[in-house]
């Protein structure tokens, strides 16, 4: 069965709907696939799985979305495999902000999607075709979240890192191993749903102090983090992160839970900066460390590159 990795949005967290620079890469540690399910005793999972399709299902027909799609799903299909036992298997956290329901719609678009396959990148313009892809996906995706960058599922789908840049997408050329620092994840061992969080985000966008710290200082901080990171410049990437990391301890406090500030400024004092991954308020969180520093081993956090 073919693998749908999960996704870490490294930078453009919130940014993201307001223009800033997205940066996401595959993780291939969590993965889905879909599968078939023992018909005589299924598991509660495989259960619930195919349970949340067929749900998904009804959704999508129910709201004619084949109509807003440039490659709509084979739904009949869908359900017609249904019947006979299928189910999506996933060892990706949820509510984590790596990407669980991403690769699921990236999953159904590449098995149910009349979108032939990646050869269709050989067209004239390969950046229409993928932006033509991110337009369904946002489609698909918004039955998990209500509102969707559909940024999870296309790197999910295309099992590469995807730079969002002045509202276009692109398909950078990253060495991730060869960096001047190392990237880590912390686990908070809190599960946090995105909605509640961006309804947060977006109020604090209604008044006037916070719209206009966070259009004057997270952006342009969001924005020079990417392009330090891409040129693998250490001394300006540590510097304009140092500035996203202070913003977000200041104003986004409902987003980290209380239970890590304190490792969060054990670690600042040794030059590791701690952010944000996805929406937080618990799920993983990022650490980027110098190459030169010891990050202090956990049970609870693991290096990805």
């Amino acid at each position: 069965m073919k693998k749908y990795p999960a996704k870490l949005l490294l930078f453009g967290e919130y940014g993201l709907m307001f223009g800033a620079k997205a940066l996401a890469v595959p993780f291939p540690k969590f993965k889905g696939y879909f599968a078939k399910m023992d018909i005589v005793a299924p598991n509660e999972c495989q259960q619930n799985s195919a349970t949340e399709l067929d749900r998904f299902a009804s959704w999508f027909e129910d709201k004619k979305l084949a109509s807003q799609m440039n490659f709509p799903l084979d739904v009949e299909k869908l359900k017609s495999d249904l019947e006979s036992g299928l189910y999506f298997e996933s060892d990706i956290p949820l509510q984590y902000g790596v990407g669980s329901s991403g690769a699921l719609c990236a999953g159904l678009y590449d098995r149910y999607g009349s979108f032939l396959n990646q050869n269709d990148f050989k067209l004239e313009n390969p950046g229409e075709i993928i932006s033509r892809l991110r337009e369904d996906f946002i489609v698909l995706e918004s039955y998990f979240h209500g509102r969707s960058s559909g940024l999870d599922p296309l790197v999910s789908f295309l099992n590469r890192p995807v730079l969002v840049e002045n509202g276009k997408i692109w398909l950078p050329d990253l060495k991730l191993e060869d960096q001047p620092w190392k990237v880590y994840l912390i686990d908070t061992g809190i599960t946090s749903p995105t909605s509640p969080l961006v309804k947060i985000f977006l109020e604090k966008m209604e008044t006037a102090d916070f719209s206009d710290l966070f259009q004057k200082r997270y952006l342009p901080a969001n924005d020079a983090t990417v392009e330090a990171f891409q040129n693998n410049e250490k001394e300006s990437f540590f510097h304009q992160l140092g500035k996203f990391h202070e913003f977000q301890l200041k104003h986004f406090q409902e987003m980290i839970p209380d239970s890590c500030l304190g490792f969060i400024s054990e670690l600042k004092m040794k030059g590791i900066l701690v952010k944000l991954l996805g929406s937080g308020g618990g799920g993983f969180l990022l650490a980027f460390a110098p190459t030169d520093v010891v990050f202090p081993q956990t049970k609870k956090s693991f290096r990805i590159f």
